[in-house]
């Protein structure tokens, strides 16, 4: 009897356990469902690094190497893109700061994790609910 309880109680953990599903690398070059909604993540992941810095230039050097947004048809989405990221942004807490001997006082003060902050919400469950349900509109046109 004590086995089966034993047994029954790892069952019962091994199914209600969910892990952390995320798929293996691939080029995102195409307009199937996954694709598509990396390519709305990664053009999220832009939008957000716009604007956070709110400078031209740095995208102007990227983009000499770098298409950036990999399928069209999440262009479409912009709208949406940029009230989800402007929120992010805004909401950005102030970082707790280590002490820094070689920095003025005001220059840290002013900075934020930005590039973090738009890593993590690139890698949200947030987002990703956010791109399938964008996908399922845009399926739907």
């Amino acid at each position: 009897m004590r086995n089966i309880k034993i047994i029954l109680g790892l069952l019962i953990l091994l199914i209600s356990c969910k892990s952390n599903h995320r798929n293996n690398f691939e080029y995102n070059l195409g307009a199937n469902e996954n694709q598509w909604i990396n390519n709305f993540k990664t053009e999220t992941f832009f939008s957000c690094l716009r604007v956070a810095y709110k400078n031209d230039t740095i995208f102007k050097l990227i983009s000499k190497k770098d298409l950036m947004y990999l399928y069209e048809s999440t262009a479409l989405q912009h709208d949406i893109i940029n009230k989800n990221v402007e929120k992010i942004i805004a909401n950005t807490p102030k970082p707790v700061l280590p002490k820094c001997e070689e920095c003025e006082p005001e220059e840290q003060i002013n900075k934020k994790y930005f590039c973090a902050t738009c890593l993590s919400y690139y890698a949200s469950k947030e987002l990703d609910s956010i791109a399938k349900i964008e996908f399922k509109k845009y399926n739907l046109k």
